[in-house]
């Protein structure tokens, strides 16, 4: 079966992208059972060399939420960094193009913004030596547990996309969950003929997406609710002679499944290497400008200071700013 999460960074801020992330995982039947509505739980199966904290003993890779990997000393994205890396298939990236290009980052993330136009050196936080040692640790848990890493990727809308797809559908919840049901359809394509369990940290207090589901992955297959209350609303998606696909959007979602977590940190992770490239490009021109994460307050700082650059450089306000 696959066992997938999708999760998201960069909601709420003024500047810099919107980033959904995905990771799925192929496992093996015993683990769990999407016929039953029930996910594994991959920390447990993968304890070998997976934890949920970033300051273990045993030196494994923490996988977590997001927010609370991202440290606040000398080399804050150290645990996000490593994480992310010791899953990601191949040698450490050297740059963040290259990893951009792993990670599947959709191009029209950067379309018309100049500060991606350069790429920088990676790793950031930690060296390729530690996260080789990271991907070993995970691959041989994975190894022992019976299960593989099939998707880790990222989409991304950057302030032009975002402006664009918030002009097209006035609403940016649903902009979002555009980038969500995106990836919720590479799973239902991933998955074949088999059943997938697809774990999404559900937005605000929403409870029903059965009216999602069928516009964007049923298309004309069935779909029957399993369980709805306030903390959960799990559907069943297929026909009643295949292997379904069980979606569940559940508050707090990074915390009861590992792939949400791991979606979370791909997305964050990608989200600050985009800043990065952001503060990069502007204190080059303007060398005590004060980087920004692009929240709202602080990022309303960092445009009325980086206002001169945009005017002399031709760069429209609109993407640069995200409209909501």
């Amino acid at each position: 079966m696959i066992y997938a999460g999708i999760d998201e960074a960069g909601y709420g801020p003024l500047l810099g992208p919107l980033c959904v992330g995905l990771s799925a995982f192929r496992i093996a039947d015993a683990l769990g059972s999407a016929a039953r509505a029930e996910a594994p739980n991959l920390w447990d199966s993968l304890a070998r060399g997976v934890c949920r904290k970033p300051k273990d003993p045993r030196r494994r890779v923490a996988v977590a939420d997001s927010k609370k990997l991202k440290s606040g000393g000398k080399q804050p994205l150290i645990h996000l960094e490593r994480g992310v890396l010791a899953f990601l298939s191949g040698d450490t990236p050297a740059d963040d193009a290259e990893y951009l290009a792993r990670i599947g980052l959709s191009p029209r993330a950067t379309r018309a913004t100049p500060w991606h136009a350069r790429a920088l050196p990676l790793p950031v936080a930690t060296t390729a030596g530690d996260v080789g040692i990271a991907r070993n640790l995970v691959a041989g848990a994975m190894a022992g547990a019976g299960c593989a890493l099939e998707a880790l990727s990222v989409s991304a809308l950057d302030a032009p996309a975002f402006n664009a797809l918030y002009g097209e559908l006035r609403n940016k919840a649903q902009v979002n969950m555009s980038l969500v049901f995106e990836a919720l359809r590479t799973v239902d394509l991933l998955r074949g003929d088999e059943p997938a369990f697809v774990a999404i940290d559900r937005q605000g207090g929403r409870a029903d997406y059965t009216r999602e589901l069928e516009a964007h992955v049923a298309r004309g297959a069935v779909i029957r609710t399993v369980h709805q209350d306030d903390e959960r609303s799990v559907y069943c998606v297929g026909n009643a002679d295949g292997p379904g696909l069980i979606v569940a959007f559940e508050v707090g979602a990074e915390e009861r499944h590992l792939p949400v977590a791991l979606a979370s940190m791909a997305a964050k992770y990608t989200r600050e290497l985009s800043m990065r490239r952001l503060n990069a490009y502007f204190s080059e021109r303007m060398p005590e400008l004060l980087p920004t994460a692009g929240y709202v307050e602080d990022g309303r700082r960092y445009l009325a200071e980086v206002k001169p650059i945009l005017v002399q450089e031709a760069i429209p306000e609109r993407e640069f700013v995200r409209v909501v």
